[in-house]
């Protein structure tokens, strides 16, 4: 079974768990509506808090966030004594490798407020969850040979010095993301047991606590991994299968892109096994690429109109 298989049924058995905390929560937040609407009279907060009561939404599920962006080639800056030999003085691309993210299978929620004056056509939606944790990975030829293989190899073979530095892991990192998503969703048919439905809106990469834990990238010192927080737009298909009047069933594909993430790892130093007694760290400087950021975020939801 492959991993997106395993994402599929993993998924499912999310939404199915998650389904509860709709049901528990209907009558608690039924009853706050009421109480509010109760002390808010004839009042302009009143008003609002009834239309608000009269037309939130929620879905409680499961997101499987399908990552295949495209990276450019990995860039080394500032190469010192052996790494400037091996990679060559000033700013090199190494060939054939670049980054990735790992998909990854996720709880999820989603607000929803029907738009004043459109029947229900229109809304506006928010889709969080809690703080998903990512690999951040390298691609190509930096997961499958050393990206060092020889030092003074431009100066002819009989001079090429092996440094002994080892392949990378492909995992060489972690970042923990919380991405808001902000969307206007259509629906043309409301009065129906099933609502399809489009929806574009815009979402913020937002990243935080990066760390870079790959043995040979640590073996000297801790190098940091920054990385750009753009904003991306989203387009998504879903519907909406009516169980009863408050309660429904949904699914969703949601396109992310348009975005360039710029991620750059910098103050690297390593340890290379051949050259290090006799020479100590080699210095290799900042590595930067650029990614293309697209993928495709699924989900599974149970939820309930107020």
């Amino acid at each position: 079974m492959n991993h997106h298989s395993i994402g599929r049924a993993s998924l499912a058995g999310l939404a199915l768990g998650l389904s509860a905390l709709c049901v528990a929560g209907t009558a608690s937040a039924q009853g706050q509506m009421r109480d509010l609407e109760a002390t808010g009279g004839d009042t302009l907060i009143g008003d609002a808090i009834s239309f608000v009561g009269n037309n939130l939404y929620l879905r409680f599920g499961a997101g499987y966030l399908d990552y295949y962006g495209t990276s450019s080639e990995l860039k080394v800056q500032d190469a010192q004594g052996l790494a400037a030999q091996a990679f060559g003085p000033g700013e090199s691309s190494l060939d054939g490798t670049g980054t990735s993210l790992n998909d990854k299978l996720f709880p999820s929620g989603t607000l929803g407020l029907y738009i004043p004056w459109t029947n229900h056509h229109l809304a506006t939606e928010v889709t969080i969850s809690a703080p998903i944790k990512l690999d951040f990975q390298v691609d190509g030829a930096a997961a499958t040979s050393s990206l060092a293989p020889d030092a003074l190899g431009g100066n002819g073979a009989g001079n090429a010095i092996d440094p002994g530095v080892p392949t990378l892991n492909r995992n060489i990192g972690q970042l923990k993301t919380f991405p808001p998503n902000i969307s206007f969703v259509y629906r043309p048919f409301v009065h129906t047991r099933i609502q399809p439905y489009i929806g574009v809106g815009a979402m913020y990469l937002y990243t935080y606590d990066t760390d870079i834990n790959e043995p040979l990238l640590n073996s000297q010192n801790e190098p940091t991994l920054y990385l750009s927080k753009p904003w991306a737009c989203t387009g998504k298909l879903g519907v909406d299968i009516n169980i009863t009047e408050k309660f429904f069933v949904g699914a969703e594909a949601q396109y992310l892109g348009c975005a360039e993430v710029k991620a750059k790892l910098n103050d690297i130093s390593i340890r290379a096994d051949n050259v290090s007694g006799a020479f100590g760290p080699v210095d290799v400087g900042t590595v930067s690429s650029t990614n293309s950021f697209e993928a495709v975020l699924y989900q599974l939801s149970m939820g309930v109109r107020f």
